[in-house]
């Protein structure tokens, strides 16, 4: 779909939902590990936190996020 046809209002909720299940998901899989003792799954965990972290600030932005934006998520863009 092209950018200019998306509503802010469909990514914030979008972005918002997919951020909590990346954020829960990334929360068990560090869990599991942690009582596992399997640092893979303690990698993969944080991964997801990352992609979580990702989507939040997409969903905080109201727009899908370029690239470099998305790998440097702490930096805010400035208008």
């Amino acid at each position: 779909m092209p950018r200019r046809h998306e509503s802010p209002r469909v990514v914030r909720v979008v972005g918002g939902l997919l951020a909590m299940v990346w954020l829960c998901a990334g929360l068990v899989a560090i869990i599991a590990g942690l009582v596992a003792q399997r640092w893979l799954l303690l990698v993969v965990g944080l991964v997801a936190l990352w992609y979580g972290v990702i989507w939040a600030h997409a969903a905080a932005q109201g727009r899908r996020l370029t690239p470099r934006e998305a790998l440097t998520p702490w930096r805010l863009r400035r208008r």
